[in-house]
């Protein structure tokens, strides 16, 4: 499912929606489409979101984006999803999901061609499995690059909204991952938490506290806001984050590109 202009997009850099994937050892990442996969996007979303499935976690935003499935080679079981839209020009990107918390001004004052990133939803009994989370990011990635995407931007998210919890973790993003200011977003939620002052300390430990995903994207040369968004409704404090594709290492896009060609 996606709107029109960014089915062009992604049609225009050869992506088909039934065709492009790839398999990486026992999983499969591939695109949705039609209403068995997206019904399946939804029941991993409502019960991972929401806490059971029947309350939906779907939003206006879902038909106009491109929905990517992890699925089992053997079964074909979901075991994770995201969604992802391109969005080019100023006008797309201040009607994103992100800029719902965001500020996204600047970002689109600079003419970047950007890929939001979101609702990335993995089953319960494979958040810890290292394997998926290459197979998604190399899926993301490939996905970026294929429709010349300049910036993957999105809300990186943590469990829990009392800042208190992950504040070893904000330290260190401060402290190490501030963003540009000539990109980064300015304040726009309600609920919004400074980052704190790292007083010029690495604070390495708190690394361990961010969550798994987050970690990959700075391992990619991401960046984050100056400041956090609190989101009661899903129990969430979440940081806008951004990976420059010119930016990415090397041989982290090389090892991402093997993965990605099966």
């Amino acid at each position: 499912m996606t709107g029109g202009r960014d089915q062009d997009m992604l049609r225009g850099a050869g992506i088909e929606r039934a065709r492009w994937g790839f398999t990486l050892g026992v999983l499969h990442v591939g695109l949705a489409h039609g209403a068995a996969d997206m019904g399946a996007v939804q029941r991993l979303r409502d019960t991972r979101f929401r806490g059971a499935p029947g309350v939906s976690d779907m939003d206006r935003f879902d038909p106009l984006c491109r929905h990517l499935l992890i699925r089992k080679t053997a079964d074909h079981e979901v075991l994770a999803a995201a969604r992802l839209r391109v969005l080019k020009g100023s006008g797309a990107i201040r009607d994103c999901y992100t800029a719902q918390f965001y500020d996204l001004g600047e970002l689109g004052r600079s003419n970047r061609r950007c890929m939001e990133i979101g609702r990335i939803c993995i089953d319960a009994a494979h958040v810890h499995d290292p394997d998926l989370l290459r197979a998604l990011l190399a899926g993301l990635t490939r996905l970026a690059l294929e429709s010349g995407s300049e910036l993957l931007i999105g809300c990186a998210s943590f469990r829990g909204a009392d800042p208190i919890r992950h504040a070893g973790a904000l330290k260190y993003l401060a402290a190490n991952h501030i963003g540009p200011a000539h990109l980064r977003p300015a304040r726009a939620a309600t609920q919004v938490l400074e980052l704190p002052d790292a007083g010029g300390s690495a604070e390495m430990t708190g690394l361990r506290q961010v969550p798994a995903l987050l970690r990959l994207y700075l391992g990619l040369g991401g960046w984050v806001s100056d400041h956090a968004v609190i989101d009661p409704e899903l129990d969430t404090l979440h940081v806008f984050t951004a990976v420059e594709a010119a930016l990415i290492p090397p041989a982290r896009l090389r090892a991402l590109q093997l993965l990605a060609r099966g």
